[in-house]
């Protein structure tokens, strides 16, 4: 399979080098696309490029900061160069802030991590999701899945409110985008998910009591693991969701049912 492939499609994954984000970049492979991790950290990209592509898959890493418009240009430049094309972009890039291990209240929030969560969570997907739809109108077809969160649709007492607004934008963006791209065959949805046991979820102060919380309030007694995420990000971005657009996916266990 060649670089330039015109048949075989790709993916873009933000925040692809770990947890829900590789899970993702995992999946789509295996659902036969080539796939491009990005991330900020060189090593940790790196290696989930290598885990990926040692399973026969074509996969890429760039590293960039989603939230700098010029390290997306640049990241946009390596990708026409390698492939020519993108057909899928999951922007999973996100970050909750903490103080001590915790979520900070409104009050005690510096202004600092309310710039950094909305930078990240919320004008990376803009900027991520603007520079691929030129590439995805030139052959009518593409799938932009964002990730949310519980946090944006419900107070959970668990995330900050920086995170929360960020995560909420993300699905009024969404919605606007799918408005405007429906008529070029590119459709724009989010997953929404509740508790899932990553590595990033574990240092949270408290976070096996949260856990045992989360647990006793789903109807399935159990959290989530990013494989439930990826199926979802799986079925949304193939062509049997062709006529799936402008949606929010919960995938919660039940925690939330709106």
């Amino acid at each position: 399979m060649s670089a330039h492939d015109d048949h075989t499609r790709v993916a873009l994954v933000t925040g692809a080098n770990q947890g829900i984000g590789y899970a993702i970049a995992e999946r789509l492979a295996a659902d036969g696309m080539r796939v491009v991790l990005n991330g900020r950290r060189p090593a940790a990209v790196e290696e989930a490029v290598r885990k990926i592509a040692g399973k026969g898959a074509g996969a890429i890493g760039v590293v960039a900061d989603v939230s700098n418009e010029r390290a997306v240009t640049h990241m946009f430049d390596r990708i026409k160069s390698e492939f020519g094309r993108l057909d899928v972009v999951v922007n999973n890039a996100g970050m909750a802030l903490r103080i001590d291990g915790r979520s900070p209240r409104v009050e005690d929030t510096p202004f600092e991590y309310w710039e950094r969560a909305i930078a990240v969570n919320l004008t990376g997907a803009f900027l991520v999701s603007r520079s691929a739809l030129p590439l995805m109108k030139a052959h009518k077809w593409g799938r932009i899945i964002s990730l949310s969160s519980q946090s944006a649709r419900m107070y959970t007492g668990f995330g900050s409110a920086c995170y929360a607004a960020s995560k909420a934008g993300l699905i009024g963006f969404s919605r606007v985008l799918a408005g405007e791209a429906g008529e070029y065959g590119i459709t724009v949805n989010c997953v929404s998910p509740g508790r899932i046991k990553t590595a990033m979820a574990a240092t949270f102060a408290k976070a096996e009591k949260v856990e045992q919380q989360y647990i006793d309030r789903t109807p399935l007694r159990k959290v989530g693991n990013p494989d439930d995420v990826a199926s979802v990000v799986s079925f949304l971005a193939s062509d049997e969701a062709s006529f799936i657009t402008g949606a929010i996916i919960d995938i919660t266990g039940g925690f939330f049912m709106p």
